[in-house]
């Protein structure tokens, strides 16, 4: 009867417990590091959406006219930029919304800064939502058989004051070189910015 009795009243050791409380904490110490990342990533994932629209219309546009759009596209839309770059501290006010006291690092939704834009209206492209990039359209050298063009998207996800930028480059594709070379479409690639840079 004592013998069981003891084994009822008997409870874990502190060794046990301890070694249960490191390996939560090794656990934590690997999770939330990569749970952080997985989330930035997934943030990030609006700037090559987009960058992607604008390259099928750089592509379309090219095949159509045999170069790209000549005008500048200026960095859209304008963040508020307090407490790191770009759209951070901004309340990323939707279309026809109300502007909300609650921070969310994105900037403000405004087509009509983006129909203002030459360079954009040209493109077709515009955020109607609020965005945590801001974007902008380069012409390199728009025409002939060496044209291109470039988009980037900046933004400062974690808002530590370091933009990371997507680039994505727009080339004119031709079957050879010299005064005999003639254009035969248009390609892009799209380079993400370094590993880590959020």
């Amino acid at each position: 009867m004592r013998m069981i009795r003891n084994l009822k009243q008997r409870g874990f050791t502190l060794i046990e417990l301890m070694i249960v409380v490191a390996i939560i904490g090794i656990l934590a110490a690997v999770a939330i590091p990569a749970f952080m990342d997985y989330m930035k990533k997934a943030k990030s994932s609006e700037a090559s959406l987009n960058l992607n629209k604008i390259g099928k219309a750089l592509k379309t546009g090219f095949d159509a006219n045999q170069s790209f759009v000549a005008l500048p596209g200026a960095l859209l839309p304008t963040g508020l930029a307090t407490g790191g770059n770009n759209c951070c501290g901004g309340v990323g006010t939707p279309v026809g919304g109300t502007a909300s006291a609650t921070i969310n690092n994105k900037c403000d939704a405004d087509p009509v800064v983006w129909n203002d834009a030459a360079g954009w209206q040209e493109l077709e492209f515009a955020v109607n939502e609020p965005s945590q990039y801001e974007y902008e359209y380069i012409p390199v050298l728009p025409v002939g058989p060496t044209a291109s063009a470039n988009a980037y998207a900046i933004g400062d996800l974690d808002c530590n004051s370091v933009s990371s930028t997507w680039t994505l480059m727009a080339t004119a594709m031709s079957n050879g070189t010299g005064p005999t070379a003639s254009i035969t479409g248009a390609a892009t690639s799209l380079v993400a910015p370094p590993k880590g840079s959020y």
